[in-house]
């Protein structure tokens, strides 16, 4: 049995597939997918709400400084930009996700996701020192956590597994679809900040106001800057 759970993520170990359409699909096939679902989303999730926080604090920053004259108000515009910015030049702290193409239906896609997602999940990590131990550290805490989700899994009879695989196609889509508008306006916002910078003072100051209102404006952020967490 414990074998069984430590193996339920490894395709190699196990044999089995992830399945795009539950109805029909094994037990088997509906726990591993169900597993891989929930990885995916997770990894997702975090990367999501990294990036939707920054863009929020960013607004919250922007309407508490509108009352300043430019010149108190100028280096912080800059820097609530720029903190934004720093999200895409440290790559490891959002993930790289293909866009979906017309052809595919939501759930081909979101089986495509889920591959990419644990191909690199499963490439080499060289680190040292501490490095090295934290990895090790959080590296544990996952194993403890797929460990727990496939105990769940397990227990559940095949028709909740067949719900919840379809229930984590659509989750996943949706948030997909949410997280890559939120990467749209980042690069946009990226290019405009730099080429915004050899501009003196007075207009890259109308410059910061202009690109700032632009990711405020931009529809993808509007849908999402008030919603109370749903996943």
């Amino acid at each position: 049995m414990l074998n069984a759970i430590l193996n339920i993520g490894k395709d190699t170990s196990t044999g089995t597939k992830i399945t795009i359409q539950p109805e029909g699909s094994s037990r088997d096939e509906l726990i591993h997918t169900v597993f891989k679902q929930h990885r995916t989303k997770a990894r997702i999730l975090e990367a999501y709400k990294r990036l939707k926080n920054g863009l929020k604090t960013m607004q919250d920053n922007y309407l508490q400084s509108k009352d300043e004259k430019i010149f108190s108000r100028y280096p912080k515009l800059q820097h609530m930009v720029h903190e934004v910015v720093l999200l895409e030049k440290q790559y490891w702290q959002l993930l790289d996700i293909p866009n979906h193409e017309i052809p595919e239906s939501p759930n081909e896609y979101v089986f495509k996701v889920i591959n990419i997602l644990d191909q690199k999940n499963s490439g080499p990590h060289k680190a040292t020192g501490i490095s090295s131990l934290l990895g090790a550290t959080l590296g544990n805490v996952d194993k403890t956590k797929d460990m727990a989700l496939s105990a769940n899994l397990r227990n559940k009879t095949t028709e909740e597994l067949r719900k919840e695989c379809d229930r984590l196609y659509s989750d996943i889509y949706k948030l997909s679809k949410k997280y890559l508008g939120l990467r749209k306006i980042l690069k946009e916002l990226v290019d405009n900040y730099q080429h915004s910078r050899f501009f003196p003072v007075i207009p890259r100051y109308q410059l910061l106001k202009s690109m700032i209102k632009q990711v405020l404006r931009a529809p993808e952020f509007s849908e999402i800057c008030h919603e109370i967490d749903e996943y």
